[in-house]
């Protein structure tokens, strides 16, 4: 297992399940002593969320991008210098956003999303020490009753593959999240949603799950992966590490060992921001979101976190100072009552064009597997990522057909 990403964690422990060894890759894996903040799985919206059954490649969307990247405080940011090596995702991203590409994309998203209490429930059950947070829900607000109005058919379309969603009033939100500033005309609440309070500690108990059933950990960064004979052999910074398979799990960094590895996944990586504030029982109840700004901001114990945002620009580069301010003022003009900043983080996540992730072999080599490319939903789709991996080694049916997923699927002719 190439990855020790909640993805990676999430595959490894369910091949355990399955009667499995394994040997899980990672510069920095979650055991004790070693700090985590470096991966994707640390700072993220916190959120399981069902809900995000829609492609970002929407239609009209290549009208919108050019007003988005030159609005400072707007939710997309570019490193200019980066966009030969983003074209050929920006071009797939262009031919995903049609109209007919968009609902059958949407369609393939819902039934993984259909399935993932399936891959999380065991898993959550083995790290006993997480509690989820069920059962509240969360919460998108519009600013006017034109936004109100024209998010009616994605609220229809939700409940239609089985992902609950219905509107809130002004009233309905001003009861539930009374700190709220109101400047929302209404909502609309997705009930399937929830709060995992720190997806650090899951990470790390899955990571105590996994040695508990006798998995090794191997702290060394993989330069790429060559077939043999008699199965692969995992070239790290350190020893080479041969097995039956290797799954490719390894976030944003996927794509440079897929490459290493023979295979070329077009996949680029998306910049995520989080700014945290002082924890405060009883300020917000729910994780809430303005869908324009591109940030959820979710009460977490020990923080409540602002999390979200998208910058094009590699894994090279530091944070940007001004994305941290946007991200903290809009926060601040959510919740005026919001305590002092107590952290802030830059992290990396592995997007597809289409957003979906890529699950399945290789087709230079199927001892060589693909669990990557989840974007912003790598905590959702952790475990029933895991679960389809398993299946596949196994050689059993999938539960969900995996062609739509295929690390080799046609992404310049979606």
């Amino acid at each position: 297992m190439i990855g020790g990403g909640v993805v990676g964690l999430s595959t490894a422990l369910w091949l355990q399940r399955s009667g499995h060894q394994v040997v899980v890759i990672d510069p920095a894996p979650p055991l004790p002593g070693i700090g985590f903040r470096g991966a994707a799985s640390f700072g993220n919206a916190a959120t399981i969320a069902p809900s995000g059954i829609f492609p970002v490649a929407s239609p009209g969307i290549l009208w919108r991008v050019p007003g988005m990247m030159l609005d400072r405080e707007g939710p997309l940011s570019l490193y200019w210098a980066d966009l030969p090596d983003l074209l050929p995702w920006l071009t797939a991203f262009v031919l995903a956003s049609g109209m007919k590409k968009f609902d059958r994309l949407t369609s393939e998203l819902s039934g993984l999303m259909r399935l993932v209490e399936s891959g999380h429930a065991p898993l959550m059950a083995e790290a006993d020490c997480v509690q989820p947070r069920r059962g509240e829900g969360s919460i998108h607000l519009y600013r006017s009753t034109a936004e109100m109005d024209g998010v009616r058919p994605a609220l229809a379309r939700r409940n239609h593959e089985g992902i609950r969603a219905r509107l809130l009033s002004r009233d309905e939100i001003r009861a539930m999240e009374p700190n709220l500033a109101e400047d929302y005309a209404g909502g609309a609440i997705f009930e399937d949603c929830y709060i995992l309070d720190s997806p650090e500690d899951y990470c790390r108990e899955l990571a105590r799950a996994i040695q508990r059933r006798g998995g090794q950990f191997v702290q060394a960064r993989c330069k790429g992966v060559d077939s043999t004979t008699d199965g692969v052999s995992v070239r790290t910074s350190g020893r080479a590490v041969t097995a039956d398979r290797a799954v490719i799990a390894a976030g944003a960094w996927s794509r440079r060992i897929a490459r290493a590895s023979g295979q070329r996944l077009n996949m680029n990586t998306e910049r995520g921001y989080h700014v945290a504030f002082a924890p405060h029982a009883g300020l917000l109840n729910h994780a809430v979101m303005y869908p324009s700004d591109g940030f959820f901001l979710t009460p977490l114990d020990h923080q409540i976190r602002a999390a979200g945002t998208v910058e094009l620009g590699g894994l090279d580069k530091p944070a940007r100072e001004v994305r941290l301010r946007v991200l903290e003022a809009k926060a601040r003009r959510m919740v005026p009552a919001l305590g002092e900043r107590q952290d802030q983080w830059l992290g990396f996540r592995p997007s597809s064009p289409d957003s979906k992730p890529f699950i399945g072999p290789s087709a230079r080599d199927p001892r060589i597997l693909f669990a990557c490319g989840h974007g912003h939903m790598g905590v959702t789709l952790a475990g029933i990522t895991g679960l389809l991996i398993s299946q596949v080694v196994d050689g059993k049916t999938p539960m969900l057909d995996l062609a739509p997923f295929s690390p080799g699927r046609p992404l310049m002719r979606i």
